[in-house]
């Protein structure tokens, strides 16, 4: 009668975890707004990106721990028990409580906002893993419940169940790690670095498209079409194809794709010059004497550098629609904003000229006589 007593206290404690996780998850999600509990009371507070990697390491730590409790017979609840509410009401309380800071009015920014939302993104992912452990630790509670005896041993099935369980919180843990030492710099990099390959990638589908120019006398022969080529036709035809008399649309293209490898190279020049060089401590001096706010400037240009590519989405768009003026309205969209971010950062985090300032002041020239 004792151990299942146990056993149904087991069963309770993961319902009340359960909970507990979805309500953390719940706070973390992107339409939510940090509650006011979770964000720090107090400066002089570690940095959050360091109270994750340190739960983040428990974590997994007391993940080993309880996955050698589940396959190890016979099942014994007080120390599963023990091992979850060490879990909850440490590992994870604090876990989400660094990922739902928010700097303070005057406060320096310790991560700047694309990092808070990454590490939001990454930690509800960690705790969604760790939501499938416990449901696994349920299933197996509730099968010990019905049974009469206490030794029997796990099925193979049933280990590697539990295994595979383990390693997807590992995966999940470790990728958290990674974005905790790589830091602010290395997300932006890794971010501007994707967003550039999507840009690149867009040119050279425009670049194909303009090549695939409808001849004269590509409609010769139509009459012997069957049904399904002309189904095709409709989805893929000529309709959508630049016409050898179509002078200005191909001109325009010519020079959208131009504009657009040079803001490819704007990218390129910004991660090694700027999102590299980016201060990892708390805001620095500015040359002019005033206190710069480099979070602020950090988020701002991630902002212009991921609208392009999406707005380079919509110029190609209305190419494939031979729509002339919508393209001519979306380029000069993302030459506004291509122009806007390389005088933004003309100077250094500091406010000072550097090297990057006369380069930029350079392409600026070129950019816009393209």
């Amino acid at each position: 009668m004792a151990k299942t007593k146990h056993v149904q206290t087991l069963i309770e404690v993961v319902q009340s975890t359960q909970a507990l996780l979805a309500h953390y998850q719940a706070s973390l999600a992107p339409s939510q707004t940090t509650p006011s509990d979770s964000q720090p009371t107090q400066t002089g507070l570690p940095s959050p990106l360091d109270v994750i990697k340190a739960t983040t390491t428990l974590l997994k730590s007391h993940t080993t721990t309880l996955s050698l409790l589940l396959i190890t017979p016979p099942l014994t609840p007080s120390a599963i028990i023990a091992k979850l509410k060490d879990v909850s009401s440490g590992t994870i309380s604090g876990m989400v409580a660094a990922a739902c800071y928010e700097p303070r009015d005057g406060e320096p920014d310790q991560l700047g906002r694309t990092m808070r939302v990454e590490v939001k993104a990454q930690v509800r992912r960690l705790l969604g893993t760790w939501g499938d452990v416990l449901a696994l630790v349920r299933k197996m509670a509730e099968k010990r419940q019905a049974r009469t005896t206490t030794t029997a041993a796990l099925a193979e099935s049933e280990k590697q169940e539990v295994l595979a369980t383990t390693g997807v919180v590992w995966e999940a843990c470790d990728t958290l790690l990674r974005l905790c030492t790589n830091g602010t710099v290395g997300l932006v990099v890794q971010k501007a670095g994707e967003l550039r390959a999507v840009l690149l990638d867009a040119i050279e589908e425009l670049q194909e498209w303009g090549d695939d120019v409808v001849e004269d006398n590509e409609d010769d022969g139509a009459e012997q079409h069957s049904d399904e080529d002309e189904d095709e036709d409709a989805m893929f035809g000529s309709s959508n194809k630049l016409g050898k008399d179509d002078e200005q649309l191909k001109q325009l293209l010519d020079t959208g794709v131009k504009k657009l490898k040079l803001i490819g190279i704007l990218y390129q020049a910004l991660i090694k010059r700027r999102l590299k060089t980016y201060p990892a401590s708390a805001a620095p001096a500015a040359a002019n004497g005033a206190t710069s706010n480099p979070s602020k400037k950090l988020d701002a240009l991630m902002d212009r550098l991921r609208s392009i590519p999406e707005a380079v989405d919509d110029m190609a768009s209305a190419f494939y629609d031979l729509d002339e003026h919508g393209a001519q309205q979306v380029l000069a969209r993302c030459c506004e904003e291509a122009n806007t971010a390389a005088e933004m950062m003309q100077h250094n985090w500091a406010g000072a000229s550097d090297e990057f300032t006369a380069w930029c002041t350079k392409w600026r020239e070129i950019f816009n006589k393209a």
